[in-house]
């Protein structure tokens, strides 16, 4: 009786197991994680941001206090312009799913009165 049983739950446990390989393979794509920068009166809150590799990424550059329209942030091959603005907006960069390694960023534009820097230079720590 007791073998019947046991062998009942090991069926049901290995067809959860095998069900499940099918349903979420190991391989599937791993949940996408974001990081910020922020930028404000020309200068960055930090230089050196971290980021898991081989995970879809997506840099979110949070720009306020910038009066000039000539700010840009070069990262990896890209150059993308910044927002001239008083309130906090957003820009997106897709970074796709990096390797392991460090990325390297600038974000550059021109003094104006009252700014604190012409931008800054950085890295993205992907590990």
């Amino acid at each position: 009786m007791k073998t019947v049983y046991l062998r009942r739950i090991a069926l049901a446990a290995l067809a959860c197991a095998v069900s499940g390989a099918f349903a979420a393979p190991a391989s599937a794509d791993a949940a996408p994680q974001r990081i910020t920068l922020d930028y404000s009166k020309g200068k960055c809150a930090q230089t050196t941001l971290m980021a898991h590799s081989m995970t879809p990424t997506t840099l979110e550059i949070t720009t306020s206090n910038n009066f000039t329209d000539d700010a840009k942030i070069d990262l990896n091959g890209q150059r993308v312009a910044l927002p001239d603005t008083y309130g906090a907006q957003t820009t997106k960069v897709d970074l796709g799913s990096p390797m392991p390694g460090a990325i390297p960023f600038k974000v550059s534009g021109s003094e104006w009165p009252g700014s604190a820097g012409t931008g800054c230079e950085g890295w993205i720590i992907v590990a």
